[in-house]
């Protein structure tokens, strides 16, 4: 009887484990949904479409009760982007200007979010599109600056955590502003032969360079790295291979910026030929 017993304890403790493990996965997928519904009146649009909302060196400020919805794909975890989130949906991405630090932890790489957009605003800075919470131009200049920590919340909402994300496959000719902001891999590069005694940035004095990354079928981008990075003073790669990274802009140099080393693989043999005769020092 005392084994009959404790058989049918042990089976009513089993069930009792198991409804709760099923009542808090409920309790999860209730609060993606209240995220996903809450201001039902609000319109979502692509990233494509709020980006057509901005003018070079004007500031627009959002309106209207319009949202997007993007995959986090950077953040600050390697401090080679400050105070910043890059998202992206299919049809682009956007640079999210946040006025905080270890933003990583709140918002990991593949983290699924909304971003309400009434009341913030459209800015670039030297061409890079931006979302900020306000401006200031008391300084002469336009200032872009990033929503404060505690509206994190007013204006952020995660929906999903661990979204897959696929680099998009990017060729020389097809490097455009239609890519700021989002992940991409090239293939074919190799650093110029001047650059590849050098250290990704100045990590000593706190310096960002921009290092010259020659593809093999002609054309140049330049990998651009904080001079904070923990990365910094690591020695750049001597090979040829593929990488993946944010495509941004400084004006009219094209750049990528790497997330974290392990996004870089030249390992292979150096371009050889016309393509390797363009790569020489001048």
């Amino acid at each position: 009887m005392k084994f009959k017993k404790s058989i049918s304890l042990l089976l009513i403790n089993s069930l009792i484990l198991l409804m709760m493990f099923f009542s808090i996965a409920c309790l999860k997928q209730a609060a993606y949904a209240e995220s996903l519904t809450e201001n039902n009146n609000d319109t979502l649009i692509s990233i494509r479409s709020l980006r057509k909302l901005h003018n070079f060196g004007a500031v627009e400020g959002l309106t209207h009760s319009i949202y997007i919805k993007g995959v986090v794909v950077a953040n600050d975890e390697h401090d080679n982007i400050y105070k910043s989130l890059c998202v992206q949906d299919s049809t682009g991405g956007i640079v999210l200007l946040l006025d905080g630090v270890s933003l990583y932890q709140s918002y990991p790489v593949g983290s699924l979010i909304r971003i309400n957009l009434k009341n913030l605003y459209l800015t670039d800075y030297r061409k890079m599109v931006q979302l900020a919470a306000s401006v200031d131009t008391s300084s002469g200049s336009l200032v872009s600056v990033g929503i404060p920590a505690p509206l994190y919340s007013k204006y952020i909402s995660i929906l999903k955590e661990n979204s897959p994300i696929v680099p998009l496959m990017v060729v020389p000719k097809n490097l455009s502003d239609t890519l700021q902001g989002r992940l991409i891999k090239i293939v074919g590069v190799e650093f110029a032969a001047n650059d590849t005694a050098q250290t990704y940035a100045d990590k000593k004095n706190k310096i960002g360079a921009s290092r010259a990354l020659k593809f093999c079928t002609g054309g140049t981008i330049y990998l651009r790295t904080s001079g904070y990075a923990d990365f910094a003073g690591v020695k750049l790669p001597t090979g040829n291979g593929e990488l993946v990274g944010i495509y941004s802009v400084f004006n009219t140099e094209k750049q990528i910026l790497l997330r974290d080393t392990s996004d870089i693989l030249l390992r292979g043999k150096r371009c050889t030929g016309a393509a390797w005769l363009k790569n020489l020092p001048n």
